[in-house]
């Protein structure tokens, strides 16, 4: 069963030289350029090429394309970059750092500076306070 259009004139238009039908029918994304000029893409990681390299690139964002033949393209602003498959860097591992044995030191002498000190006998605050001619501050 078909339905006839309502107004059977061709509404198709033809591609012009500015429509790029690959990039138009491509999956986009969005990546960051590492400060080696690097992107990392599906697990894989892509330099760009040091002919493209270009002011604001180095941290800046660049557009992927997954063509549909499976191919990439990566677009900074209006220009495309070319761009080639590197080796997984490897993973960096610090070195575990050396514990290093602790000195062997003698106990010390407990401290006695509050030897003669006992809470339970001792004058109140307020009345210290009262005693040793201090005022009572005023509250705004």
């Amino acid at each position: 069963m078909s339905v006839q259009p309502a107004n059977p004139d061709n509404a198709h238009r033809p591609l012009d030289k500015h429509h790029d039908l690959a990039a138009i029918l491509s999956h986009v994304e969005s990546r960051r350029v590492g400060n080696d000029y690097t992107i990392q893409f599906e697990s894989k990681v892509y330099q760009i090429a040091s002919k493209d390299v270009r002011a604001g690139l180095r941290g800046g964002d660049v557009r992927v394309e997954k063509r549909r033949d499976e191919s990439i393209a990566v677009r900074f602003r209006n220009r495309y970059l070319a761009v080639s498959e590197c080796d997984l860097r490897p993973k960096q591992t610090k070195p575990k750092p050396v514990k290093k044995p602790r000195p062997v030191t003698t106990a010390r002498k407990p401290s006695d500076w509050n030897k003669n000190f006992d809470l339970q006998k001792s004058v109140p605050l307020w009345k210290a306070a009262s005693s040793s001619g201090a005022r009572a501050q005023e509250l705004p």
